[in-house]
């Protein structure tokens, strides 16, 4: 094949949460197929991936969220005690990934990368393709009333699906002349027909956790410092990280009466997410949309991203067809 004629590939990885982690799996099989995109641009959780990628860390990356299970996730969780901006800080997930990654700044990377995130104020769209690699991908993160914006060049800084979940006029601008959108929110259900009794769902199977009402958490705590002259301390522990995963579960379950408060927040941005993502999708539609089946796992659960991985592979390798055929022209 004439270099010449060679298709510019870039890849728009869009917003999702925890259903994003199928982004990994996308790139890892797109990768496995000689398929590699010469320009990245994400937004929110794709900004994430994106940028491991485009960093050159992808694998790491996949090693790491492997192992979460729910006592990481909430370890991971700096609560914002004052709320001011947001439930969470939004400051340990990140240094704990990001602490490890050789570039620093966006104009190092080996590939080029641009993070999607939105001015609180104007509303403006903002893209992220210079200066430091974690305060742009935090930014472009930052869920509104869950995360604290990010300050950046004097901008108050949120979650970029406010604007534009799935970037691929992005990817265009910086030069692709085929982009591959991957869109893991489209496939979810509706709010109505999501099965209730989530703690069965979220809890690890390595780990499994007793449901509980929160007296009952309490009662047990107290009986276990009671009792801690008798147990070993490895039980202690062990009982610890139970409890806390169990609230854990607690802050994004839905049960019959209500959802849970973090389910709540992920829920309205996915909603509002589809609605700006069909219309702008309408405007500027990918050469290949790639929708892993992800369904069923919950924005909040970060302790499924071993399946959400899969699920991105497992689509991959449906469109296998339709991905080298657009590879081949241009």
């Amino acid at each position: 094949m004439n270099s010449n004629h060679e298709p510019r590939i870039g890849i728009a990885l869009g917003s999702g949460a925890a259903k994003g982690f199928s982004h990994i799996g996308v790139l890892k099989a797109l990768d496995q197929m000689g398929i590699r995109p010469h320009v990245v641009a994400g937004t929110s959780m794709g900004a994430f991936v994106g940028a491991a990628y485009a960093a050159g860390h992808l694998e790491a990356l996949e090693e790491w969220v492997r192992r979460l299970d729910n006592w990481q996730v909430f370890s991971l969780l700096d609560i914002n005690w004052t709320l001011s901006g947001g439930v969470l800080g939004g400051k340990k997930p990140f240094n704990a990934f990001f602490d490890n990654i050789d570039h620093q700044r966006i104009e190092d990377l080996p590939l080029p990368f641009t993070a999607v995130a939105t001015d609180l104020h104007s509303g403006q769209e903002i893209w992220l393709q210079r200066g430091n690699l974690r305060d742009a991908v935090s930014a472009s993160c930052a869920i509104p009333g869950l995360l604290s914006p990010k300050r950046l060049s004097d901008r108050w800084l949120v979650d970029g699906a406010v604007v534009n979940p799935v970037p691929i006029d992005v990817c265009r601008a910086m030069g692709a002349t085929r982009v591959i959108a991957v869109d893991v929110t489209e496939d979810g259900a509706p709010l109505q027909d999501r099965q209730q009794g989530m703690v069965k769902k979220v809890v690890s199977k390595a780990t499994p956790v007793p449901e509980v009402e929160s007296a009952a958490v309490v009662e047990e705590m107290a009986a276990a410092s009671q009792e801690r002259d008798a147990l070993s301390f490895n039980t202690l522990v062990a009982q610890g990280k139970a409890q806390l995963a169990q609230l854990t579960v607690r802050l994004g379950r839905r049960g019959q009466d209500a959802p849970g408060m973090l389910d709540t927040m992920s829920s309205a941005m996915e909603i509002l997410e589809r609605r700006l993502k069909r219309s702008r999708l309408a405007g500027s539609p990918p050469d290949v949309l790639i929708m892993p089946k992800v369904r069923d796992i919950g924005g909040m659960e970060f302790a499924r991203a071993a399946e959400a991985i899969d699920a991105g592979e497992a689509e991959v390798q449906r469109l296998r067809t339709w991905l080298e055929d657009m590879v081949q022209h241009d």
